[in-house]
């Protein structure tokens, strides 16, 4: 059995709507037949600018529900503005046995040489061939397999629009057949986030030259639970920034990435003094080595959700190789 949630976004739109037209008329318009066993579940409808948070806790929680009853084949097709990062919130939050396949589209489902049939099968032969294998969430778009802590969206307009910027893919599928090219990183997790524990913010700063000051302060409020801060180069920021995110991290949980696409943090000190990644972290932040803002902004709202110790699940990920 495979299961296929359908959120909305592009692959499921007609050119010049701005809401998703019906997902399942799209889909037999499309032609797309899902042959053997598969379940068909319209989730949600919208851009995937407007999924939030609670969306994508509530889709692994509808997945973990169906792991737990035999299905280890899912297949969730979205918007690809935000996929990057709902493809790497779900492998925190189900189970690491699940094999998680996403997919969308470029051109809406009207245009001429729409890809999304062609996306959403791949999607599926890799599902399918993939369970019990591979466990883990992977986005398939233009024949090609790319891991969820990897992926970004390269480009905003061309179909082959995803890209795992110094690694590459971990694999294709060509003509119906699935190639794998790389040994899937670990999967930590899944992290139980109660419900209860639903309104947490945590904010992403991105750094830029000769930045004010004034763009950290609103983050020392309390009404922020964390806060994630995109570097410069290997996790540097301007010297007047370096006092008022030590403060900040002394009072919530501050990580440290760089801004840059590709490439690590400055863990070991290469620069010294204040504003630089070894000040920075001597001084309270947390190191997140090579995952990008975003990604360690979710990861840093899911550790806190799940009432986990931010710095030595950090270090763990640093142990494993993941960060």
């Amino acid at each position: 059995m495979t299961v296929i949630y359908l959120l909305g976004g592009t692959i499921l739109s007609l050119a010049g709507k701005a809401d998703p037209a019906d997902s399942a008329a799209l889909l037999r318009t499309a032609g797309i037949h899902l042959d053997g066993p598969v379940t068909v579940r319209p989730f949600r409808s919208v851009g995937s600018q407007n999924l939030t948070l609670a969306d994508l806790r509530a889709l692994a929680a509808d997945i973990t529900l169906r792991h737990a009853e035999g299905v280890r084949a899912f297949v969730v097709a979205q918007g690809t503005d935000t996929m990057e990062e709902s493809s790497f919130l779900l492998s925190l939050l189900v189970p690491t046995t699940a094999t998680i396949i996403m997919t969308g589209s470029m051109r809406t489902a009207d245009a001429p040489g729409a890809e999304g049939p062609g996306n959403l099968r791949d999607a599926l032969i890799a599902a399918r061939s993939l369970a019990g294998h591979r466990p883990g969430v992977l986005v398939a778009v233009a024949g090609e397999l790319h891991d969820a802590r990897l992926v970004r969206k390269m480009d905003s307009g061309r179909i082959a629009a995803f890209g795992s910027p110094g690694w590459g893919p971990v694999g294709s599928i060509i003509t119906g057949r699935v190639r794998l090219a790389m040994t899937p990183l670990p999967a930590p997790g899944p992290y139980q986030w109660p419900a209860d524990r639903a309104a947490l913010r945590v904010g992403l700063l991105t750094v830029a030259m000769d930045a004010d000051p004034l763009c950290v302060q609103p983050y020392a409020d309390a009404a922020w639970d964390g806060l994630v801060v995109e570097a410069m180069g290997s996790g540097h920021v301007p010297q007047a920034l370096a006092a008022p995110l030590a403060a900040i991290a002394a009072t919530k949980p501050v990580l440290l990435v760089s801004r840059c696409p590709q490439g690590d943090t400055d863990a070991h000190g290469t620069y010294q003094g204040d504003g630089t990644a070894a000040w920075l972290i001597a001084n309270g932040l947390i190191d997140a080595g090579s995952l990008d803002g975003r990604k360690a902004r979710l990861l840093l709202t899911v550790l806190l959700g799940a009432g986990r110790d931010v710095r030595a699940e950090l270090a763990g990920w640093a142990g494993m190789g993941v960060v």
